[in-house]
Parts: structure tokens; sequence; C-alpha cells
């Protein structure tokens, strides 16, 4: 049974958001790092500093139209401004369970560089274990896959970004559909378009995907929005609208919210869907800013292996020919709904617990419970197979999210005669019509004593001394004075091994006897004889036992004998009570 304090409801459970970022402020959560020229509008004017960084700044003399810089509440993920030979990039940093899919919309803006225009905005997914310290390849790479520039030997080849696993290209030149300047390097099957320079461009206003790749292997052509691509082309373009914007220019005092004005026109608002693995199917659609509305332009099953778990990031370039490219309003959701809970049971925070726990203690417990999956979850509580009640302060639990709900046991005497006490509590919820249940979870207290107790009596023949070597033997009255049956009974002596008891098992009032055997070593333990005169020294030694069964532990009981040992020196005094120890030896 459990207790559910002020319910506070909340709407249906779906897949929330993973990642929600506008890219309007002056900063973006801190899970984006930048490569290349990538940077915010919103910010500050700042040069970007070289490898992996957190968004800054834009250059205040970025090339063409860019939106003004320090422009926030109205600003953008700008990815290169207009100027040549430009890639730039920001990644999400943190891995996504290819498990549950990827659903991914943002806004995209591609315009105001040279006729014709220049190079593209990419989509893009890496491998959830790598990260990025650069873009991929400028140009027609989009940022993505790799680069030959010009095809020359003696120019450096530039690699794709890191373990990449697909690449959606938003190409407005069209580069990206072939494989010139070496894209596509080491793939079995090329770009329809082959490997040489073609001019123009052969895939203008296509969305093209490539695949895999790492430093300059791979990254291969899959498919493209383009007819005739089982021909030698030329090829064209299945999309039904204009990847790039009308805007040309904007006024050099351009205010950051007459900028987002202007620049409307030129807003298309594009979707990535990849399904669940092991056989994901990558999905594109586009709202073309036409009244048209969202469109479905490619559909293609994704790469495989699937790695298990992504990255997604954004990436642009120009070349000889540019554009500005610029992103807003990402919102990221799972595909699949994965609704999961986690539980933690402990003792209550700041309490102690005697151990073992005698009867009637009270034990309390802390449960934590944690959605640990993609929905939200409603109608939340906690069961205990021992705890009556398991109260927590609210019945919904949003992704990501934790509570802490309280309970509590009295140690029975059952608890006692068992020596423990188990309990195994689950959390229980519901996302939309899903049941959602925890992993069981354990917390084992020792328990014993209380409702009365063992009652030892040690005795010994203390009539005489003994001398070293002698045998003595000591017994050990026990009575079970407790309201249950105890088993296990064993006598701990601090000076005795080996205690046998006649019987083990005692029921409520029973008593029984135990023996055990100590013998008089040579030099006896303890402090200096005693003695009465030259003949009649002796040494005192006391040991100690406690009984012990089922939980229950007896009292401390003493017992102490006498040794006599010969006096090596000896200066009695008078009286009785004089008394002397040996001479130094």
């Amino acid at each position: 049974m459990a207790a559910v304090l002020a319910p506070m409801p909340i709407a249906a459970a779906q897949p929330v958001p993973l990642v929600e970022e506008d890219f309007t402020g002056a900063s973006a959560i801190p899970e984006f790092i930048a490569v290349g020229t990538a940077c915010l509008t919103g910010a500050p004017a700042a040069q970007p500093p070289a490898g992996s960084h957190p968004l800054t700044g834009c250059p205040a003399d970025s090339v063409g139209p860019v939106p003004p810089t320090g422009g926030a509440p109205y600003g953008y993920l700008q990815l290169t401004s207009a100027g040549n030979d430009q890639a730039g990039a920001a990644l999400y940093n943190e891995p996504i369970r290819a498990d549950q899919g990827i659903d991914v919309t943002f806004e995209q803006w591609q315009y105001g560089g040279t006729t014709p225009p220049a190079d593209g905005i990419s989509f893009f997914l890496i491998d959830g274990s790598a990260t990025l310290t650069a873009p991929g390849a400028f140009g027609g790479s989009l940022g993505y896959a790799q680069k030959l520039p010009d095809d020359l030997p003696s120019n450096p080849f530039q690699p794709g970004v890191n373990q990449g696993y697909v690449g959606v290209g938003l190409d407005v030149l069209g580069n990206f559909f072939g494989d010139w300047e070496q894209r596509g390097l080491g793939c079995a099957e090329r770009s329809p378009a082959g490997t040489g320079f073609r001019n123009p461009a052969p895939g203008p206003n296509m969305v093209t995907v490539r695949g895999p790749g790492n430093g300059t292997q791979g990254y291969c052509f899959l498919t493209a929005t383009a007819t005739g691509l089982d021909t030698g082309g030329p090829w064209t373009s299945t999309l039904p609208g204009q990847l790039h914007g009308p805007t040309t220019t904007l006024p050099d005092d351009v205010t950051p919210e007459d900028a987002e004005r202007l620049l409307t026109p030129s807003r298309r608002t594009v979707n990535v869907r990849i399904t669940p693995a092991p056989d994901p199917v990558l999905t594109v659609t586009i709202d073309f800013n036409d009244g048209a509305g969202p469109q479905q332009v490619l559909t293609t099953p994704a790469p495989t292996p699937v790695p298990e778990t992504y990255k997604f990031g954004f990436a642009a370039s120009t070349g000889m020919y540019t554009d500005v490219h610029l992103v807003r309003n990402v919102v990221v959701r799972p595909v699949a709904e994965l609704p999961a809970l986690s539980l933690e049971k402990r003792l209550a925070t700041g309490t102690t617990v005697p151990d073992p726990a005698p009867v009637g203690t009270v034990v309390r417990y802390e449960y934590v419970v944690t959605n640990t999956g993609n929905m939200d979850i409603t109608g939340l509580t906690v069961t205990d197979d021992v705890v009556p009640m398991v109260a927590c302060r609210q019945n919904t639990l949003a992704v990501g999210a934790s509570i802490v709900c309280t309970g509590s046991h009295t140690i029975t005497e059952e608890d006692a005669a068992r020596g423990s006490v188990t309990n195994t509590a689950v959390a229980r919820g519901t996302a939309e019509s899903h049941a959602v249940e925890s992993p069981e979870a354990q917390v084992t207290v020792r328990a014993g004593g209380g409702g009365g107790t063992l009652k030892l009596v040690k005795k010994v023949d203390a009539s005489h001394p003994y001398r070293p070597g002698d045998r003595v033997t000591y017994r050990y009255l026990v009575r079970n004075d407790s309201s249950r049956t105890v088993t296990g009974l064993r006598i701990d002596d601090s000076h005795i091994t080996g205690v046998t008891c006649r019987e083990t098992t005692l029921a409520p009032g029973a008593s029984t006897v135990c023996t055990g055997t100590y013998v008089v070593p040579a030099v006896p333990p303890g402090p200096a004889p005693k003695c009465r005169h030259r003949h009649h020294c002796h040494r005192a030694i006391t040991n100690t036992a406690r009984a012990s069964a089922g939980g229950l532990t007896s009292a401390q009981a003493r017992a102490t004998i006498k040794v006599a040992v010969k006096p090596r020196h000896c200066h009695p005094g008078k009286g009785k009570s004089s008394g002397c120890a040996p001479a130094p030896a």
C-alpha cells in the first residue's frame, strides 16, 4: 500500500524534448560546443577561438548581410558569414541513445551571398563516443565530409567530422552531391556524378545524404532528392521549394529586431527524423515558408551498423561562392516512447539504527525515485513488502526528475527471531498507456533484543588457589528470559575458546548449562602477585563472558580465580595485610 500526498496532475505523458535551444540569446546551453566559424549573433562581438569551445560572439567585421552582433534576444547561431572558404559547426556534445531514435526540428537561413549562392548547411550525427575539435571540410563538403581542395595533391587534405555517422546536406550549390575533391574516398559505390569536376555543380537545391566516415575515408554518397539517380545525369531536384532564401541585403544600421523581420522570408523549417536502431529509417521534411506547410522530401534507410549512441550537430560552409548560414529554434525529441523508473532504497538520512536493532526500534527509510526514461510519469506510487505505507509528496515525475518518498517499520519479535529484516520496494507509474515499474530495491537491517533477553550466570570453584598447568572448569548457566525461542546459542569468553552447551536452542523460559576449560599458564596474566607471607603469594585471574543467541545478547558475567605463584624475593610487612612482590630478575 502507498500513500500519495498533495497530488500534482499534469498533462498526458509523451516523449519530451531532449534538447531545446533557440539560439536567440547571448549564450547557449553549455552542452553545445563550437568549432570553426560557428558563433552567436546575440552575444557581444568576439573572435571565435581555435579548437572546440563554448559558443561565443561573432566577429564585428563578419562579411555579408549578417545579423548585428550583440543582438539578444533576436540572435542566431551563425555557422558562416558570407566570407570565402569557411566552415563552422556546433555540436551537442552529449550522447543520445540510438535505440530511442532522434527527431530534430530546426529553422535555417541561407541567403545574401554571391551569385551563384553557396554552399549549404548540413545536419549530421557522429558516434556518441566521439567529439569534435574541428568541422569537416569547407566548400562542397558542407562541414561534414572530407576534401582535397581542387583535387591538387599539393594542397592539404582536409578531413571530415570525427567518426561521422550520417550527414544530411541542405545543398544550395550542389557539390555535396558529387565526389569531386575526393569526397567519398574509399567508398565501394561512388556518387552518380562521379569523381570529376562539374560546372555547374551536379546537385543544386537538393537534400543529399552521405554516410559514415572518419578522417579522409568514407562519407559515401547514399541518396539525394533528385531524379535519374541511376543515370549519368543531369539530375533534377525533386524539392517542391527553394532552400535558398530571397534576402540579399540588410541595412548597415539595421537593429536586431528589424533584422529578424527582414530575414523572415528566407526562413525554412527542417525536420530530420531517424527511427530507433537497429534498422533506422531517415526521413527529411521541409516547410519552405511558402504556405504549403511541411512536406516530406526524402525517406531512406539509415546507414548500418548503427552506433549505440549519437551526438548531433549543424555545420555549414562556403568556398569560392558564399552565403550567410544561420540556425535557430532547435527542438530534439526521441522517436520511441521509452518510459523508465529507477529506485534507490536507503535508511533515512541523518538517522542511526542500533546493530542489531532491538524489538520496538522504529527504522525509517527513504525511497529515491528517478524518471530515467523519456516520458513524464503520472500515478507514481512506491510499495514495500514490509512497510505498510510509503508517502510521496507528489504523484508525477518529469523526465530526469527525482523525488524522495518515506516510510518506516518497527522491529518485531519475528524480525528478532530471524535475526534480520529485509524489505523489498518497487516504484510504479504510468506514461500514457504504458505501465512503468522500477527494478526492486532492498535494505537489510539486523534485528534482535527487546522483549526480554538472555540471563547468564558464570560459576567456577574459587575455594582454593590454582597452580600453573591446572585445568579450571567453568560452568555457564543460561536462561532465555525473552518471549521467543532463540537458536544458535554460543558463549564468548575473554580467556576460553570452545565453550560447549547442552542445548543451543532455548524456548522462552528454558535454561541450559555450558562448560569450558581453562588451563592455567606458566606465567599467569594479571597484576603483580600479592603475598600474605614469604611462602603464600598469588595472582588473580578474572575472565568475562557473554551469551548470545537469535539476536539476543546477555549482560557480561565475570568470574575470578587465584593462582599460587612462588615468590623470588619478598619483604613481608607487619600484619596479615602486608604484601610483597617478586624481586626483579
